[in-house]
């Protein structure tokens, strides 16, 4: 019997983070990793397989965090699917936006990758 790993969507366009990201989530965490450039594709990813968490970043080329996270949580499965943001910003408005939807932590770049794990074990329970 095989036990299926808990799969992360991860919405980055830098290909750096992507796979620093992937390395600390896969080999630290033991977790599946997909990973989106851009909002489209993570709709298009999440519409194949729905993922247990949502790993967003907020400055994505064509469709932002916000809207991406928007139109994820609008796929069926999705609505309470756990988010975490790793973003560069701080600013009070975007964080308080970002909790409204639902957002449950925000690390900010640069961040600690086994802080990264411990966040996401802590969202998954």
């Amino acid at each position: 019997m095989s036990l299926r790993k808990t799969t992360i969507l991860h919405v980055e366009d830098d290909r750096s983070l992507q796979n620093l990201v992937r390395i600390a989530l896969e080999s630290i965490g033991g977790y599946a990793v997909r990973t989106a450039a851009d909002g489209y594709q993570a709709v298009a990813l999440a519409r194949e397989s729905a993922p247990q968490l949502l790993l967003l970043d907020l400055d994505l080329p064509g469709m932002n965090g916000i809207a991406t996270l928007r139109a994820l949580r609008e796929l069926p499965g999705l609505a309470a699917v756990p988010a975490l943001f790793l973003t560069a910003s701080n600013d009070p408005a975007v964080e308080a936006e970002l909790r409204s939807l639902g957002v449950r932590e925000i690390l900010l770049k640069p961040f600690r990758p086994r802080l990264l794990v411990e966040t996401v074990r802590r969202l998954l329970g």
